[in-house]
Order: C-alpha cells, then sequence, then structure tokens
C-alpha cells in the first residue's frame, strides 16, 4: 500500500488551503463592491496556507526519516482539525443562538491554516526532541557498554599480569575468590616458572593487549552510536593473532580451521568479538580444554564458530545471557559483548551445542564486499 512521505502530505494540505483560498475568495470578488477586501483576506488566509506549503519544503530538506515525517504529518492534520474543530463549534453556537453568521468560510480557512501550521511547527519540535532524547539513550548506553567492555576485558589482561609478577617475585598466585579472568583462566605454562624472560615478555605482551583495548573504546562508542563508518577487518587474521596469544597456554588445546581470508564491515572492536569467545571457552571447558574454532567464508557472509567440551549453555538460559537485564557479573558477561558489537556490524550470533557437549557460538557477518 502506497504511504506518501509525511513532507507531501504537509505541502498538500498546505496547497489545498491555498486553492480553497483562491477559489473562495476569487468568487467573492464579483459579489461585492472593490476588490480590496476580499484581496486582504486572501492574502491572510493565503499566505497562512503558502506558509504551510513552504514548511513541507523545508521538512523535505531537513532528512528527517520516513517514519519522523509521518509523525510530523500526523501532527498537521491534528492542528488543522482542531482549529477547525474550535471555530466549527463557535459558529454552531452562534447559527443556535439565531445570530447571522457573515462569510463563515473565511474564519474557517484561517483556522485551518493557521491550525495545519501550528501543529506542523509543533511536530517538528516534538519529533526533534525525541530524537534528541534517543541519541541521548544511545549515548548513555555506549557509555555503559564501553564501561562493561573495559571491566570485562582488562580485568582478565590486568588479573593475568598480576599473576605472572607473583611468580616472578616468588609470591603464591591470587586467591580463589579474585575476579573471573584472573590467574585461573590465563595460567602460565610450567615453563615460565623458571624463564623469568619468558613471563616478562607475556607480562609485556597482556599490558600491550590492554593498551590496546583501550584505544579500540573509542572507535567501539562510535560504532554504536552510528558515528563511526566501518572499514574492512579481516576476520581471519583477527582470529589468528588472538589465538596466537593463548597458543602456549597451560591446559589448552587449539583446534583452528580459519580461511585465509574472511573480509568483514567492522572497527577495531571486532578483537574484542573474537577474544571474548575464545576466553569464554577455554574459561568454561574442561580442565585440559579443546577449543575449536572455525572461520569459514560464504558468497555473502563470514562466518566465526569458537566450540569447547565444557558443560554447555541450556537452552533455557541463551537468551538470557544476551539481555540486558542478566547480572553485571555473570561469568559469561563476555556473550553481552559479543552480542552488542556483532549487532552494531549487522550481524548475527547464535549459541548452540557443540559435538563435544559444550556451547558452540557462531558469529556470521556480511562479508565486505558482497553488496
Amino acid at each position: 500500500m502506497y504511504r506518501p512521505r509525511g513532507h507531501r502530505v504537509v505541502a498538500g494540505i498546505g496547497a489545498l488551503l491555498l486553492l480553497a483560498s483562491t477559489a473562495h475568495h476569487g468568487f467573492e470578488i464579483g459579489s461585492v463592491t472593490g476588490a480590496t477586501g476580499p484581496l486582504l483576506a486572501l492574502a491572510l488566509d493565503g499566505g497562512i496556507a503558502a506558509a504551510v506549503v513552504y514548511a513541507g519544503y523545508r521538512i523535505a530538506a531537513m532528512g528527517f526519516s520516513p517514519d519522523e515525517e509521518r509523525r510530523i504529518a500526523r501532527w498537521t492534520v491534528a492542528g488543522g482539525l482542531t482549529a477547525v474543530g474550535a471555530i466549527g463549534a463557535t459558529l454552531l453556537v452562534r447559527a443556535f443562538e439565531g445570530r447571522r453568521l457573515v462569510e463563515p468560510a473565511f474564519p474557517l480557512l484561517v483556522a485551518a491554516g493557521a491550525g495545519a501550521l501550528a501543529g506542523t511547527v509543533a511536530g517538528y519540535y516534538a519529533v526533534r526532541s525525541a530524537a534528541e532524547a534517543q541519541r541521548a539513550r544511545d549515548a548513555t548506553r555506549a557509555v555503559s557498554f564501553v564501561n562493561r567492555l573495559l571491566r570485562h576485558d582488562l580485568r582478565n589482561d590486568l588479573s593475568a599480569i598480576r599473576g605472572y609478577a607473583d611468580l616472578m617475585d616468588g609470591g603464591a598466585a591470587p586467591s580463589a575468590d579474585e575476579p573471573p579472568g584472573g590467574l585461573g583462566s590465563d595460567s602460565p605454562p610450567d615453563s615460565a616458572l623458571d624463564a623469568p624472560s619468558s613471563t616478562s615478555a607475556v607480562i609485556a605482551r597482556k599490558a600491550d593487549e590492554g593498551l590496546d583495548r583501550i584505544e579500540a573504546t573509542g572507535a567501539v562508542a562510535d560504532a554504536l552510536l552510528g558515528r563511526a563508518p566501518l572499514r574492512h577487518v579481516d576476520l581471519a587474521e583477527t582470529t589468528r593473532d588472538v589465538l596466537a596469544g593463548v597458543a602456549d597456554r597451560r591446559g589448552v588445546t587449539i583446534d583452528a580451521d580459519i580461511a585465509d581470508t574472511a573480509p568483514v564491515r567492522a572497527n577495531e572492536g571486532l578483537r574484542s568479538v573474537v577474544d571474548n569467545l575464545v576466553e569464554n571457552a577455554i574459561e568454561h571447558g574442561r580442565p585440559d580444554v579443546t577449543v575449536r574454532v572455525v572461520v569459514r567464508v560464504g558468497d555473502d557472509n563470514v562466518s566465526l564458530t569458537v566450540a569447547d567440551d565444557g558443560p554447555g549453555i541450556p537452552p533455557e538460559h541463551r537468551d538470557s545471557l544476551l539481555g540486558e537485564g542478566a547480572a553485571e557479573d555473570d561469568a559469561l558477561g563476555g556473550l553481552r559483548i559479543v552480542s552488542t558489537l556483532i549487532d552494531s556490524y549487522d550481524g548475527d550470533l547464535s549459541i548452540g551445542e557443540s559435538d563435544d557437549g559444550g556451547a558452540r557460538i557462531t558469529v556470521t557477518l556480511p562479508r565486505a564486499g558482497s553488496r
């Protein structure tokens, strides 16, 4: 069903009122002595109608969405009908009282034009206020998300750095009540106990990763707000970089099947997607966990699948893990980070069961250059 754009509705209302005013006062000129009065009346109601037409033109140039334009058009119609109804009611009262109605069309035309113009202005400010409120909500959401991303991702890196530093000093490993992502999830290999230089290299790498995350948060926030244009990013290369950081981790086996290249449209936040999926798989797998990572390239889409051999995620809990109402300290909070970022990249995330009974997370993104 055809639905005209709102600016056309507004301009059309103004044009109809202008046509009605011109016709009415044109006939009036032939029935009264002199043309000054009808022309002045036409200047008033016709001028208001012309202003409504111009308002429709201005709305078209302001870049409103079709839905926003329709809202403004509804305000225009409501304003015109309200004003005509009010003036019409007064005329009916006068007629009921037996008073003579002199040229009732003129006040009705003025009321219709003025009401429509006032409704258009009110609709414009209502739509603009709603858009500004939505932008404020989006900004608050982006800040909250970036805060959660930093707390989740940097906590893992800094806890690992602390654990390695304790080992270099000959101290004990962090206690069990430390935040998730600490030494228990990023334990150094046995050789690190006797290789200070290797341990120092890991600390340096983890510090660099933490700095990279901080640098990426601005791009992530811009992506969530729709302010940053996405660019071509190689998901395959990003995945290989993340896996290189966990390849030497004790008790972790990586089974990778990664395409040579996997171009997608994303930004620096894509690394957080891969990192969170891999870290969650390691954290929730068996003591000697095997994580299978697959990157596939199709005609239109690129997929990343990360599967583990842990207890898995019950079907009844899968949707709640991605919802806004999930607890902030949820051990699988990284999945909410992944889901939010994937949404900003126009992708999809699905949770299933791996062949080993663990969790299987699949991310699907549009292939760069496919459209």
